[in-house]
């Protein structure tokens, strides 16, 4: 008895794992098909967010390819699989537009932060390594 026993458990366990594969497999299905109904759904200027952190503005949907435009207008060409949030808005979107309302003044870079920062004019900079030979 003890092995029909062993033997019915085992087939319970297969039969749970078959079932939990099925339903997994359904459930990524439908949310495939709803990120194509949502990218299919956007509207050209639209942010969006890949799944590396990168933020575009969509600009067309080409198959599984989405075309994303930087904010210098360059396009970037993603697999649709990469997109992980529509519609949101860049963690920096908003910082310049409070600023300029706020009324206050953003920071200069002094002449010795640019030194710093590696900023400086490349004449003089030679200029300066000239003189210290």
């Amino acid at each position: 008895m003890n092995n029909y026993t062993l033997m019915g458990l085992l087939v319970v366990m297969i039969a749970f794992m078959w079932w939990s594969s099925r339903s997994r497999k359904k459930q990524m299905e439908k949310m495939e098909q709803d990120k194509r109904e949502q990218l299919a759904a956007v509207t050209p200027g639209e942010w969006v967010r890949t799944r590396v952190g990168f933020w575009g503005r969509f600009v067309d949907l080409d198959g599984d390819i989405v075309v994303l435009e930087t904010t210098d207008g360059h396009e970037m060409y993603w697999e649709r699989e990469m997109i992980a949030e529509i519609g949101g808005q860049p963690p920096l979107a908003g910082t310049e537009d409070n600023e300029a309302t706020d009324g206050t003044k953003t920071e200069e870079i002094s002449d010795a932060d640019e030194a710093i920062l590696g900023l400086d004019d490349a004449p003089s900079s030679k200029n300066s390594d000239e003189q210290q030979k």
